[in-house]
């Protein structure tokens, strides 16, 4: 239990800062969080929708856990962190189960270690601070993943106990519920890549498919079947298929594309610190193949792994599925006697030249972000930037000694603690929503109308400014804020001197609220608003 605690404690130092400063961010995260205010204002939590468009792309799994968090912590539907809290759960659940399963394929050093990479790996810790469906998919393929490894590693036992079956199917039904086919899909890669190395799928009657298959659709078909539609309208599993899954297979969906390995070498920043041992790791595992355990996490992680880079859509997080292998692979290399010798070849070297660069540029783009949309965050991303050269100059270093564990760890832990506590809440020219609902909020309470606006329809700006908020174009704002005078719309800023010249021509002033210059990250574009009104004849000057 002890061990259990230590690890606790080091995710409570990595997911929990930030959690209630950084912004709700654009695009999924926002849509996601909204689609769940909505399932809670309406009492729906069977058809998931955006607004009035129905949103078939991700099942009601995460939004009935968000709904859960929302209604526990007991706070307004539009405070943001509650959202969060099954991602920075299911990010711990990830972890904690990689130590029980790993120290049953090996010992608990082990276990222990590859839950501290995993933990502290970059894009682990920044999926538990988002509330979306990846770090909980990620947790559910944890599970699965690792109750079938034990079944692989013990397939020549007569039989094992159902506890791992059960735990196998209960968690792809849960993976399935959150993300579709994602968690399944691991699974199948994997079991092919056995079987092709093995010859043979025997040890799979270990999963009792006969009990297990009807268990996990008895789980996951009645809410597909409750969200079937009518006569074949608004067919979630069709919608689904036909919107998100096979756009992400045919092309790069929503501009996502890129080419086979770009996850590869994403895997530089997607694993930091880790990647510094990832290659050197893999080679040592692939010498250690025939090693059942070792096996099944060679498998786990080149198949799943191949299987996303065939993909042509393509996301950072994806691979997320594959890190609970490559971390129990990881601290098997950081163990080998023969690491050090690795690292110290030429390709050895040349390759740590390589990270300690990555990792200095890293640095560099914190400092150049904080300094273009967030000044006052400098000094803590100087911090930061600070512990990545530290990591970058000792990785350059030769050692007898395998590199310390306990020094990434605590490397990673500050320079995550930094980022997210101190540098991502103060980048003030990327939160356009939230000083946009802030510059609003004094100015509600004279109309019950909501707020129409232009030139910005962010997902994050509907989150923070209400279910009913308006999305249109300048004309459509000014001719509501004329129909309802009081009324707040917002517009884009170079558009105020012909509004205003135009509500002029009416008899009416236009009113400006305040204003709102920044980044838009998703569309990648400057903008500037402005908060208007139109007053009404009564109350001109």
């Amino acid at each position: 239990m002890r061990v259990y605690a230590i690890l606790t404690l080091l995710c409570a130092l990595l997911y929990l800062p930030g959690l209630t400063s950084i912004p709700p961010t654009d695009r999924d995260e926002a849509r996601f969080m909204q689609a769940t205010k909505q399932m809670i204002e309406t009492g729906d939590y069977i058809n998931i929708h955006f607004q009035d468009e129905p949103r078939n792309k991700k099942p009601a799994g995460i939004h009935w856990l968000q709904t859960a968090a929302v209604k526990i912590a007991g706070r307004d539907l539009s405070t943001f962190w509650p959202y969060r809290l099954p991602s920075v759960l299911a990010a711990w659940l990830a972890v904690l189960a990689c130590y029980a399963f790993g120290r049953r394929l090996f010992d608990p050093r082990t276990g222990l270690i590859a839950a501290m990479v995993l933990a502290t790996s970059f894009m682990t810790v920044i999926e538990a601070h988002i509330a979306k469906t990846d770090a909980t998919m990620f947790a559910a393929t944890t599970l699965a993943m690792g109750a079938l490894a034990l079944m692989y590693v013990n397939r020549t036992h007569a039989k094992t106990g159902i506890g791992l079956a059960l735990l196998f199917w209960l968690a792809i039904a849960a993976g399935t519920l959150i993300k579709g086919p994602v968690s399944l899909a691991v699974a199948l890669v994997t079991i092919a890549a056995l079987a092709i190395a093995d010859r043979s799928v025997v040890w799979l009657k270990q999963t009792r498919p006969l009990l297990g298959l009807p268990l996990a659709l008895a789980i996951t078909l009645p809410w597909l079947l409750a969200t079937s539609g009518d006569a074949g309208k608004n067919n979630f599993v069709v919608e689904a298929v036909r919107g998100d899954l096979i756009p992400k297979l045919i092309g790069g969906q929503e501009s996502h594309g890129a080419p086979p390995g770009a996850h590869l070498a994403a895997a530089l920043i997607t694993t930091w610190p880790w990647s510094l041992l990832l290659p050197f790791a893999v080679i040592l595992g692939w010498r250690q193949r025939n090693q059942p355990a070792v096996r099944f996490c060679l498998a786990w992680l080149m198949a799943t792994w191949v299987l996303f880079e065939i993909v042509p859509t393509k996301l950072p997080h994806y691979t997320l599925p594959a890190f609970p292998a490559l971390a129990l692979l990881i601290a098997l290399a950081v163990q080998s006697a023969t690491l050090q010798n690795l690292m110290r070849t030429v390709g050895g070297r040349a390759y740590r030249l390589l990270w300690a660069l990555v990792t200095l540029g890293l640095g560099a783009g914190i400092i150049a972000a904080s300094k273009i949309y967030g000044a006052d965050s400098l000094i803590a991303a100087g911090f930061a930037a600070a512990v990545l050269a530290a990591s970058a100059a000792i990785a350059l270093m030769s050692s007898r000694t395998p590199q310390p564990v306990l020094f990434m760890t605590t490397g990673a832990a500050a320079f995550a603690a930094i980022l997210s506590a101190a540098v991502l809440p103060r980048l003030n020219d990327l939160a356009v929503s939230p000083r946009l609902a802030a510059a609003i909020a004094p100015h509600r309470g004279a109309s019950d109308q909501p707020v129409a606006m232009a030139g910005y329809s962010e997902p994050s700006a509907v989150f923070l400014l209400g279910t009913d908020t308006i999305l249109t174009s300048t004309a459509s704002v000014v001719d509501l804020l004329m129909a309802h005078p009081g009324a707040v719309g917002v517009i884009e800023s170079d558009q105020i001197e012909a509004v205003t010249r135009a509500v002029a021509g009416t008899g009416r002033a236009l009113r400006t609220l305040g204003d709102v210059a920044g980044y838009n990250y998703s569309r990648g574009d400057p903008v500037a608003l402005s908060v208007v009104t139109v007053a009404a004849p009564e109350a001109q000057p």
